[in-house]
């Protein structure tokens, strides 16, 4: 009886914090060397997916502490001023709570197209705010390129989330 309690309890734990670890996991993916010469600043922000598919699908297991969390380890391992990736972080997880009513239930298409518009959101204002520390207009291509980069792939990374969701995660009435 004391050993099924403990696996229930250790299984619940993991299953809390899967949702949130997979993302700081996707962020530190987003800083992976590329060495193509062509795409070596261009790098798509994997955190702004994680945090959208989360806050979309499982809003209960991901919370603010999980975006603070992701941020501050993007002001860690990124090379610009410290608190813009968290800022950008709370933009995006402040959308969501507000517009994700709005999307629950709609098809794919949809749903990736309310991705694509959160998320250029959150990366104009990153970009806003990073030129306005470094008090010029930092080139807007890499910006567009890296949006565009990360809009393509939210499919493939979305089926990744899903797939961890749904291997992984039970609802509270299946247990």
């Amino acid at each position: 009886m004391i050993d099924e309690d403990w696996q229930e309890e250790a299984v619940s734990w993991l299953q809390r914090i899967l949702p949130p670890v997979s993302a700081i996991i996707f962020v530190m993916f987003s800083y992976l060397p590329i060495y193509i010469k062509l795409f070596n600043n261009i790098r798509p922000d994997l955190g702004l997916v994680a945090i959208y598919f989360w806050m979309m699908y499982r809003p209960d297991l991901f919370d603010l502490k999980s975006v603070a969390v992701m941020g501050l380890i993007d002001g860690v391992m990124s090379s610009s001023m410290f608190g813009l990736g968290l800022f950008t972080y709370l933009v995006m997880y402040l959308l969501m709570s507000n517009l994700r009513k709005y999307f629950n239930g709609r098809s794919f298409i949809v749903i990736w197209y309310g991705f694509m518009a959160m998320s250029l959101a959150a990366m104009l204002l990153k970009w806003l705010i990073a030129s306005i520390y470094y008090a010029h207009f930092l080139p807007i291509s890499i910006v567009i390129f890296s949006y565009l980069i990360g809009a393509a792939i939210y499919p493939l990374l979305s089926m990744v989330f899903a797939f961890m969701q749904s291997c992984f995660l039970q609802d509270d009435d299946e247990l």
